[in-house]
């Protein structure tokens, strides 16, 4: 597609202003998050949430899921080939929420656990896999969204 057309005819600009919608949608379904990517990271919190189940040896949980998640950010990234915009500052604040959310999920479960009430640690693992899957979903419509105004 031409940068800098020096062409005054109307309808040779509306189509290259045809192409360049199409640019953009090509480009925000390009960013779109994967189904397969949420629910990997869902699964990842989830397991995290749980780890105090497994007293001494959740460092060794620990040790896999930082790992897993690495190689799921590089996969993500191989994939859609392109930078997308940043999710901006609502963006940032879903994350924040899911930070806050998460650890205070594991907070309960620890609490869960150190109350022997082992079996209801599921509770806060399901909580957090399914905050994890909104909240990403939520900051990759925001991605979405500030990509497809891109100028």
């Amino acid at each position: 597609m031409e940068n800098h057309s020096t062409t005054t005819d109307p309808a040779r600009a509306g189509q290259l202003l045809a192409g360049l919608d199409a640019d953009r949608a090509a480009l925000v379904d390009r960013v779109t998050t994967p189904t397969w990517y949420v629910v990997a990271l869902a699964a990842l919190t989830a397991a995290f949430v749980a780890g105090p189940l497994l007293g001494d040896r959740q460092t060794a949980l620990f040790g896999m899921i930082a790992p897993a998640a690495l190689v799921l950010a590089l996969e993500l990234r191989q994939r859609r080939l392109v930078r997308p915009a940043g999710p901006g500052a609502a963006g940032w604040g879903v994350v924040a929420v899911l930070l806050g959310g998460v650890l205070l999920l594991l907070s309960v479960s620890f609490g869960l656990v150190a109350s022997g009430l082992d079996a209801w640690v599921v509770l806060p693992a399901l909580a957090a896999g399914a905050l994890t899957y909104l909240a990403v979903g939520r900051v990759d419509a925001h991605v979405r969204r500030r990509t497809a105004r891109v100028a």
